[in-house]
């Protein structure tokens, strides 16, 4: 009786010991660690990539600096100390040639302290040149910056944390100053304190945009088959040479992107079709997609989600182009739309003709759809002839931004096009006479690049008695002969007598020294003294002189020219809403359906500037510094 309990004691303590031991012998091999890896890819079927990760760094970078404006006609300043001058003597003074003599540039009365800044897209790549702003500093006692320019100024990012500081270098600023003549038209008393290099600003970092794979995602299968799939769709070729676009980076976190030539102004779509590319999907699984894609793109509530999917697909499969050639022929013009787009971007040479068509004609049309169907026939549909015709004849069109748009996509697709083949007049600024039908009209640009455009310069002439100041000591005034340019100088003065066609005027301001912003401000007082005129019979035979337009910048615009990035979750949601709209206007009439005009409105908002650039810092110069004439 005594020895019992010790008894069982000693049988349980046998059968915990082996139990234990019988399940450490049941333990599971180590895993295999491709084999989870491949298990994470395949749970992740029917998913899109963007159920996966998210776009980032896609938004507008804003750069700025201070800078010396130099080469003023004794309209300067020199300013009290402040850290403004501070800022502009740090940078003055890395150069040792300049140290000695850097106080003495700030005081002169031929410069000015300016503020600087600039826009950096998203995906700009490290040789690309955007718009400079200048102003002068607040409480500045300059009274203009006309004819003047900068020459080796920097562009910096500005970062805030516990207080302000200067990041790397982004940018390099050189070139002169051009008014902005819009003000000057108006006459407003800003206009000689503000204005643009137009791409006056070299990058010297790239901007790149990438996904960022969530965190509850991250391995090292599914960033390489990301990295894959979009490879698999997508190339760039960069100095000529293919590449991949996707590039894994920082362990599985990331996807660094590349952005393709034909999408580089419309970063939004090509993030929309990069997030609609599968993640892993077998043959069959696609084929039953494409099907649902065929009713999908011809519903016009589901038509956009549509074509961003069959344009991730690609072109390399036959039933793709197959159900957008289909889009092409709705009678809905929003079908058509979405479905030209996509088209566009494929670039099926059987159907080249019939895409150019239809965003022609939605570009003459429909405001709406003018930016992109515009943009697209300049990036896209290259080798198409009707593509060329089609902007031809829109060359001529009564809207300016439609006529303006297509001498801009034509120029984008050949700038030796026979219709819009120009000049560099004096080396100053792209110089283009067309000779097409329409009404006469003077474009000049204050954006992007130096370029004035007359259309119908034949009929373009100046009329009246005028004396105007073009700046730089050039003036334009009529004389007995004609038209006297003439420009003054302390060495000797030197003038030319041209005939009073527009264009002969141009040429002679150029002649004798003038630059591009001398001949815009020369335009501007021209249309203020009424001197700019047109002439013109209508076919009549009857001689009509009216007054010459002059147009700035007539892109069109006044609707985004392209959707914003919209997450898949949030257009699945509307689609949604849309279908249970349409249930309800159903139980009326089987037949109804919804008004199409919503479906495209565009809420413009401004959205938060971004400012990564390259982690890479810049080690060499882009471009020396040297005359910016």
């Amino acid at each position: 009786m005594i020895k019992r309990p010790k008894t069982v004691i000693l049988i349980l303590f046998l059968l915990f010991f082996a139990g234990g031991f019988s399940s450490c012998n049941k333990m599971s091999p180590p895993k295999n660690p491709i084999e989870e890896e491949q298990k994470k890819v395949v749970s992740n079927k029917g998913r899109f990539i963007s159920d996966l990760a998210d776009p980032a760094n896609i938004t507008l970078a804003k750069v700025e600096g201070v800078s010396l404006i130099e080469g003023l006609a004794d309209t300067g300043a020199d300013e009290p100390p402040s850290t403004y001058q501070e800022m502009v003597l740090e940078d003055l003074q890395r150069d040792p040639d300049k140290k000695k003599e850097a106080r003495a540039r700030l005081a002169s009365m031929t410069t000015a302290i300016g503020m600087v800044s600039a826009i950096v897209p998203p995906g700009a790549r490290k040789g690309d040149r955007v718009d400079v702003e200048v102003s002068l500093i607040p409480n500045s006692t300059a009274t203009s910056i006309e004819g003047g320019y900068i020459n080796g100024g920097r562009l910096y990012q500005f970062l805030l944390a516990d207080y302000i500081r200067k990041g790397a270098v982004d940018g390099l600023v050189a070139g002169r100053i051009i008014l902005d003549p819009v003000l000057l038209e108006r006459g407003d008393p800003v206009a000689m304190k503000k204005g643009t290099i137009i791409g006056g600003a070299v990058i010297v970092r790239d901007r790149p945009i990438w996904l960022t794979i969530r965190p509850e995602e991250r391995s090292a299968g599914v960033a390489k088959r990301i990295e894959d799939v979009i490879n698999n769709r997508f190339c760039a070729k960069i100095n000529g040479v293919k590449q991949n676009v996707a590039e894994a980076k920082y362990g599985a976190a990331r996807i660094n992107l590349i952005v393709p030539d034909e999408y580089r102004d419309n970063i939004n779509r090509y993030v929309n079709v990069i997030s609609h590319i599968a993640f892993f999907e077998t043959q069959d699984e696609l084929n039953r997609r494409l099907g649902a894609l065929r009713a999908k793109l011809a519903d016009p509530s589901t038509s956009e989600l549509a074509s961003y999917q069959l344009e991730a697909i690609g072109p390399n499969n036959p039933l793709v182009v197959d159900i957008i050639a289909e889009g092409l022929q709705s009678s809905d013009e929003s079908v058509r739309y979405n479905s030209a787009m996509t088209m566009a971007y494929l670039n099926s040479p059987e159907h080249r003709s019939q895409t150019a068509q239809i965003l022609g004609q939605l570009a003459d049309s429909n405001p709406l759809y003018r930016p992109s169907c515009l943009a697209v026939l300049g990036t896209c549909l290259r080798s198409s002839f009707e593509a060329d015709q089609v902007l031809h004849q829109m060359l001529s069109s009564k809207s300016n931004e439609t006529r303006y748009g297509a001498f801009r996509a034509l120029w984008t697709r050949n700038p030796a096009d026979y219709m819009i083949e120009g000049e560099n007049l004096g080396g100053q600024f792209s110089y283009h006479c067309l000779n097409c039908d329409g009404p006469p009209m003077i474009h000049v640009t204050k954006s992007k690049r130096s370029e004035i455009v007359l259309f119908s310069k034949d009929r373009l002439f100046l009329s009246g008695h005028f004396d105007l100041d073009a700046g730089q000591r050039i003036v334009v005034r009529s004389v007995e002969q004609g038209i006297e340019v003439k420009r003054y100088s302390v060495d000797l003065d030197e003038s030319r007598v041209v005939d009073y066609d527009l264009d002969s005027v141009i040429r002679a301001i150029v002649d004798v020294g003038g630059s591009y912003p001398t001949v815009v401000r020369f335009l501007v007082e021209a249309k203020r003294a009424d001197a700019l005129k047109t002439r013109s019979d209508h076919g009549t035979g009857q001689v009509e002189i009216g007054s010459a337009p002059l147009v700035f910048d007539a892109l069109p615009s006044g609707v985004s020219p392209f959707r914003r990035i919209r997450d898949v979750a949030e257009m699945e949601r509307e689609i949604a809403s849309a279908a249970e709209a349409r249930k309800r206007e159903e139980k009326k009439s089987f037949w109804s359906r919804a008004n199409p005009a919503g479906w495209f409105k565009k809420e413009e908002t401004e959205e938060d500037f971004s400012e990564t650039f390259s982690d890479e810092e810049n080690s060499q110069p882009v471009f020396e510094h040297g005359d910016p004439e």
